[in-house]
């Protein structure tokens, strides 16, 4: 019987969450009156499994960050980021991260988005992944900055968006990385995550406007990784599945 060898990973893909657990974020404005949380929680897990059934399901690492007044980098085993195939290990630390991380207190935008460039710099220096490394951040929050400035929370984006990408590029001409981010209300800082949010390539806006999805994603230009509060501020079920299905296209064309 001939064994099957598996072919080498030529590359791999950075998700990073990067998620509000802001008091906030248990204001039943949903369809089902359930807190935002426990929507951005069904939400994520959801695409963990959509992940593990992808074509790309073995390039994938994904990690998470909380953050309201304080900030968790998720971690386990000294691992900061988590494969969903064969076996989806990020699925199983997820569901333990959220049951520690319930909505409390305000909104340190700043200091999560430095925890996520310290998960995206361990990615560019690990060696013992290919050289060839993609990757976007997803920033889902209601809120708007709290302990900090806007102008903090600007810089601690760019750093991701133009020091960590040049980094990238560095070790090898393909590489890249973008932040995407997501409004979970109209209280949300919108004008601020639209301007840190990436702009979109355009094999990507292609692939977003063949699934029907470009209508929903920055209006009225459709130019940048953002998605704005729905306009009634009450997140619908058609919403809500929008939202994922933005997050799994830009997740699997990191490489386009």
């Amino acid at each position: 019987m001939r064994l099957l060898r598996r072919r080498p990973l030529s590359y791999t893909v950075l998700v990073l969450f990067i998620l509000d657990r802001s008091l906030s974020m248990m204001e039943p404005k949903t369809y089902d009156y359930r807190g935002k949380w426990f929507h951005l929680v069904d939400l994520v897990e959801a695409l963990l499994r959509r992940l593990g059934r992808s074509r790309m399901a073995p390039a994938f690492r994904v990690g998470f960050v909380w953050f309201s007044d304080d900030v968790e980098v998720v971690e386990w085993n000294g691992e900061v980021y988590f494969p969903v195939a064969p076996r989806n290990v990020a699925l199983d630390v997820f569901r333990k991260s959220a049951e520690r991380n319930r909505p409390y207190g305000m909104t340190a935008m700043a200091d999560a988005l430095e925890a996520a460039a310290s998960v995206v710099e361990r990615y560019v220096d690990q060696l013992t992944l290919p050289p060839e490394k993609y990757g976007t951040l997803f920033l889902f929050t209601d809120g708007r900055e709290t302990r900090r400035t806007v102008d903090d929370v600007v810089v601690a984006a760019e750093k991701i968006t133009m020091e960590l990408a040049e980094r990238m590029k560095k070790l090898n001409e393909r590489n890249r990385i973008g932040l995407a981010t997501i409004a979970l209300g109209q209280d949300a800082d919108r004008e601020t995550l639209r301007d840190i949010a990436s702009f979109l390539r355009e094999a990507q806006r292609r692939v977003l406007e063949d699934r029907g999805l470009l209508d929903l994603v920055d209006p009225p230009y459709h130019e940048k990784m953002f998605i704005d509060a729905p306009a009634d501020d009450r997140i619908t079920r058609e919403w809500e599945e929008a939202v994922r299905r933005f997050v799994e296209r830009l997740s699997e064309t990191a490489t386009v």
